[in-house]
């Protein structure tokens, strides 16, 4: 995948292979565990610019597919298109450096580290002295070092964080953990940002504020798929949602849409909820 020259306080450049079509594309991608089918079939497109949803009740395969996107698993069918470049299979750094970031459902930091040395780790797959330039502390090094303070500083103030700075990120409340974890993974300066249910564990003021976030991110020209049960968030936030249920896609639409979609109804709340409504649509 071919980028122009990356912009050093933003994103990475868009790929040049793919002006104005999908960041993101999904075609036919299927993974197996073991025998059990998690997802089949799957595809949609995620439009650069926008918020994508991801949702389904538990089990359906959000996750996994989350895992296939950034690397962790590799599909046994399908492609995942990224800038119009299969990306199936790619290592997790290797997709880093090309624009994908991603945060997890249960919070991964460096508990040990401060809040600002966390965000800095985000932005290793960024810097060029290597390992030897660092370890000999040269003119490079040390002009990269405060370079990569100051954007931590900035991105720890863009989530909300600015007065934590030089606190260890396990004694932080763990709201604040998961916004810690965004400006991580914003530091790697992605094009594609996967939040992976940002929303658990954070009380109702927690998870406005972090709605908030999200439409600051995604007007920093970041495009976002996002995985989360709290339905109110989604809907409020998200341009477009694909419904996933048992592994399969069940629906994809505008919030509206999917809000009356019987189907999906029935695929949170039972059968006995979609089928009035499929005789009253008859």
């Amino acid at each position: 995948m071919r980028f122009a020259d990356d912009n050093p306080n933003g994103p990475p450049a868009r790929p040049t292979d793919s002006p104005g079509g999908p960041l993101l594309r999904l075609e036919g991608v299927s993974k197996t565990f073991g025998g059990v089918q998690a997802l089949k079939d799957i595809s949609f497109e995620v439009p650069s610019g926008t918020v994508m949803g991801l949702i389904g009740p538990n089990g359906a395969g959000k996750t996994t597919l989350f895992n296939l996107i950034s690397g962790i698993f590799a599909p046994d069918g399908g492609r995942i298109l990224y800038g119009g470049t299969d990306i199936g299979g790619r290592p997790t750094h290797r997709l880093v450096a090309d624009g994908i970031a991603r945060t997890f459902q249960n919070v991964e930091l460096f508990e040990s580290l401060t809040a600002a040395e966390n965000v800095m780790v985000g932005q290793y797959v960024r810097t060029r002295c290597g390992f030897w330039g660092a370890w000999l502390r040269g003119p490079g090094a040390r002009r990269e070092e405060r370079d990569s303070q100051a954007a931590a500083a900035e991105w720890l103030r863009f989530v909300g964080l600015a007065g934590e700075a030089r606190t260890p990120s396990g004694e932080l409340p763990f709201g604040w953990q998961r916004l810690l974890e965004i400006a991580r993974a914003l530091a790697s300066r992605p094009r594609l940002l996967l939040l992976d249910e940002p929303a658990a564990g954070l009380n109702a003021v927690e998870t406005e504020q972090l709605g908030r976030l999200i439409l600051e991110i995604r007007g920093r020209g970041i495009t976002i798929l996002l995985v989360e049960h709290d339905m109110s968030l989604t809907m409020e936030v998200c341009d477009r949602i694909v419904v996933l249920d048992r592994g399969e896609k069940l629906a994809e639409g505008t919030p509206r849409e999917i809000q009356t979609n019987v189907d999906v109804l029935s695929a949170y709340l039972g059968p006995d909820v979609g089928a009035p409504s499929r005789q009253q649509a008859r």
